[in-house]
């Protein structure tokens, strides 16, 4: 596939960015399925979402937050992340995060956060951009259980499109477990996502 067929209909036609779809090996032991040709074949799956943004009438930035700096607080974002999704059972380390910076979509100015009142990082998100395809790609969002309820994923969403569209995105596509029990696919649509692309990830 190249960038012009991916491009037609980046959701339906890979379950992952173009970047990693020519970087990543599917196992022999998996199969990737899209719902349109879906008919319950394998037991043992999970469905994912896969979203995009035309980054259309974006909502104003009217609140603080930061940059996150994954040099220096890659130990605070770390047990962030863990704390977060620990009901799904996803954990990173110190040097899963640092490694992020190896991908040659990375940003750092596309890795922000909120603090709370109390000066603890309450929400974060991180961005990568895919200049050959200009597609902004949602890879992190989280926020602690302790705040969650005040809105604060929507404001990391809302930055990161922002900070997306002013470094060049034309486009911002985002996947997550539809399943999920934090229901994140509410999350973006709330935040302007659109489509209904599902992706059954099956181990055979």
């Amino acid at each position: 596939m190249d960038v012009k067929e991916y491009l037609q209909n980046p959701c339906g036609t890979l379950s992952i960015p173009y970047w990693k779809a020519k970087t990543l090996a599917i196992p022999d032991s998996m199969r990737i399925i899209h719902c349109s040709n879906w008919n319950g074949q394998y037991g043992n799956f999970q469905r994912f979402f896969r979203i995009k943004h035309d980054l259309n009438d974006l909502s104003p930035i009217d609140y603080d937050y930061d940059t996150l700096s994954i040099d220096y607080q890659a130990t605070q974002l770390c047990e962030m992340i863990n704390e977060s999704y620990k009901h799904e059972n996803i954990v990173v380390s110190e040097q899963d995060i640092l490694q992020w910076k190896q991908h040659k979509t990375f940003r750092e100015e596309l890795c922000v956060y909120i603090n709370a009142d109390n000066g603890k990082m309450a929400a974060s998100g991180i961005a990568e951009f895919d200049e050959v395809c200009r597609e902004g790609i949602i890879e992190w969002v989280q926020v602690l259980p302790a705040y969650r309820g005040r809105g604060l994923g929507k404001k990391i969403v809302d930055v990161l499109l922002n900070r997306l569209k002013s470094i060049g995105a034309s486009f911002v596509t985002v996947s997550g477990n539809l399943d999920n029990t934090s229901k994140p696919l509410e999350l973006y649509r709330k935040c302007g996502f659109t489509g209904d692309d599902i992706w059954y990830i099956c181990q055979v």
